[in-house]
């Protein structure tokens, strides 16, 4: 595990094997199980920026083309510069707090900005400089960075990345961080497709989105989670698309594999 400290925020970067810890061993068919207490949700993809919008179709209707998010809060300067992970992220990380401040985050991408990072590997191949401000903004806590200088919120931030789980390594991070003393955490989750030149490694298809949970130990509604050992081939979405089908309310359970587990999904009230 590492901490790194960026323009006031410090964030924590937590491996796989970390996470994976605090899930109990199952026997295959067996599943371990956790709740979390849902406050309040906000999502975004192309063409879809309140939860009216989402509950109106399913994620599967997705379009990926459109627009990037907004992220009007942020500096002009600053906001030229962000890539479209950082912005989805940033979109529901804002209207999920709303005036909140102080609020810990755990920020999770499975890709990040890997366009940018793309970018500067074609430039060392090439010989040429890295760009200062190009590097600054592909690293894994860059959006937590961002959202803490924006917002003026120096509260604490995780940034995770876990392969096609990360979202829900994300959520056992935000779990095992909740308690009397921190009642509420802020979970963000953002992707998009990687570039053409890695599709051949991603088993399943892409479609940009962010995912904004705000977590509250004295919210009466429960995201009840169980994972297991994976019993079935892999899903051909992404976790989050399989999550906010619960969250909009098109399904009661929602089932997701991936190459190393099975969750689940329910929403309800305690």
């Amino acid at each position: 595990m590492t901490h790194e400290k960026t323009e006031g925020v410090t964030t924590r970067n937590t491996t796989l094997l970390e996470l994976r810890a605090l899930i109990p061993s199952t026997a295959p068919g067996s599943m371990d199980s956790f709740s979390l207490p849902l406050a309040t949700w906000e999502a975004w993809a192309p063409g879809r920026s309140t939860r009216q919008e989402w509950r109106a179709s399913p994620p599967e209707a997705l379009d990926p083309a459109g627009a990037t998010a907004d992220i009007g809060f942020v500096d002009p300067m600053l906001r030229r510069r962000l890539g479209p992970v950082a912005r989805a992220a940033l979109n529901v990380a804002h209207r999920c707090l709303g005036e909140r401040t102080g609020v810990p985050m755990v920020f999770a991408s499975r890709h990040g900005e890997l366009a940018r990072t793309l970018t500067m590997l074609k430039d060392l191949a090439a010989g040429e400089e890295v760009s200062p401000a190009t590097f600054s903004l592909s690293v894994h806590n860059a959006s937590a960075g961002v959202f803490s200088i924006a917002r003026q919120d120096t509260a604490p931030a995780t940034a995770i990345s876990a392969g096609d789980e990360t979202l829900g390594m994300a959520l056992i991070e935000a779990l095992a961080r909740l308690s009397p003393e921190q009642p509420q955490i802020l979970l963000v989750y953002a992707d998009a497709a990687v570039p053409e030149r890695y599709t051949q490694d991603i088993a399943s298809a892409e479609t940009p989105h962010a995912l904004a949970l705000l977590l509250d130990i004295r919210s009466p509604s429960r995201l009840h989670v169980a994972t297991q050992r994976p019993s079935t081939v892999p899903s051909d979405h992404m976790m989050g698309l399989s999550l906010l089908n619960v969250l909009a309310g098109h399904s009661p359970r929602e089932t997701w594999t991936g190459e190393r587990g099975t969750w689940q999904w329910t929403l309800a009230d305690a």
